[in-house]
């Protein structure tokens, strides 16, 4: 991955996280689920594109321009504790998700639907976890946080689930089609 390429993703990143750090400070209607539930799986599937078709390395460089260039902008935008809660949960769930991508890529290559999802579930649970508590817990209790949690990880596993296509697309056919050229 060339340095503009490294920049390009990692400002991709950095507009998913921002966009996605006001986006939940907004409930959707009265239900526990907020707005950045539908926006930030979106970072998971990129970043499992990019990991289908680029080494690690390039792809954890990438992860930290992210982090790099949402961390002001998503201060500006959203509550401070929200954008810190972001920032240290995407600092643990991205690797994460890179880490065990990598790690079914290795040992089960031809199940590429496995390695997006199982990689992407497990790193959004941490995500989720890490996000709700350190972002509501004071300000909303254990209780409130929990249903929280549990609404937004369950719509994320339904999304995870949902761009399964999209991964094929974008990361199976196309890197096929691109290889027998």
């Amino acid at each position: 991955m060339t340095r503009f390429y490294t920049i390009l993703y990692g400002c991709i990143f950095a507009c998913i996280i921002v966009t996605s750090n006001y986006a939940v400070q907004f409930n959707i209607g009265s239900s526990y689920l907020t707005y950045g539930a539908l926006t930030y799986p979106f970072s998971f599937l990129f970043l499992d594109i990019l990991s289908e078709k680029n080494d690690k390395k390039d792809v954890l460089k990438a992860l930290r321009y992210g982090i790099l260039f949402a961390f002001i902008p998503s201060l500006l935008i959203s509550e401070p504790l929200i954008a810190i809660a972001s920032i240290s949960a995407f600092l643990v769930s991205q690797p994460l998700d890179v880490i065990i991508f990598y790690f079914f890529k290795k040992v089960l290559p031809k199940l590429w639907w496995l390695r997006n999802n199982i990689s992407t579930i497990i790193a959004q649970f941490f995500d989720t976890m890490i996000f709700f508590h350190i972002a509501f817990l004071a300000e909303k209790g254990s209780e409130t946080v929990f249903m929280m949690a549990l609404f937004d990880f369950c719509i994320k596993i339904i999304l995870s689930l949902i761009d399964t296509p999209f991964f094929y697309i974008f990361a199976i056919a196309l890197k096929a089609k691109f290889n027998n050229k």
